[in-house]
């Protein structure tokens, strides 16, 4: 990716030093982040894989007022993120355009996809991402006011990253198989 000039300037990013360095944040700095940005992280979110078109949505969350009820209310929302893109999907139109199994699964592939893509644009912006998962859907949907046949899937809490941020996680490991499973593949999901 070219940088430009002004807010929200891209970097040059190569995408596989972007996924080693890729991480989930649970801190975040003060500063409110550029509704410009936000429209960028929405757009890479666009830009990943869909079974279908008119499926998904995207709400951004960046009231502040919101944002503390979200903390309240979402058990998984551990951060101190400005700032959150919660993908939604439209279970109906899912169901017209790919039956009960589409919504079933086909969906939730969709949103993962599209959390991937968040986080990657997400470092080209100088921000950083923490995916949240764990919350009531019921909250959820009363929170955003979502109506009955919009499901939200995945909540991304978004923010600039403190100049010193806590050290990662470490220990998460994925066993690499290969043809079967117990035969082990490369390093093994050392890497």
């Amino acid at each position: 990716m070219q940088a430009d000039s002004g807010i929200g300037t891209p970097l040059a990013l190569d995408v596989q030093d972007a996924m080693r360095r890729r991480r989930m944040y649970r801190e975040f700095d003060e500063r409110p982040v550029p509704r410009e940005l936000l429209e960028r992280m929405v757009w890479a979110a666009t830009r990943a894989q869909q079974a279908r078109s008119g499926v998904r949505n995207i709400v951004v969350v960046d009231d502040p007022v919101l944002m503390a009820t979200a903390r309240q209310v979402l058990p998984g929302f551990l951060s101190n993120a400005p700032a959150m893109l919660v993908h939604c999907t439209d279970t109906v139109r899912a169901r017209e355009v790919m039956g009960r199994r589409g919504v079933e699964s086909a969906t939730w592939i969709d949103a993962g996809a599209a959390c991937a893509h968040l986080a990657l644009m997400a470092q080209t912006l100088g921000l950083g991402t923490c995916t949240v998962t764990s919350w009531s859907q019921p909250a959820v949907q009363a929170l955003l006011d979502l109506p009955d046949h919009v499901r939200a899937d995945v909540t991304v809490a978004v923010g600039y990253v403190p100049a010193a941020p806590s050290p990662p996680a470490r220990g998460f490991r994925t066993s690499w198989h290969h043809n079967r499973f117990g035969s082990m593949f490369g390093s093994g999901g050392q890497g």
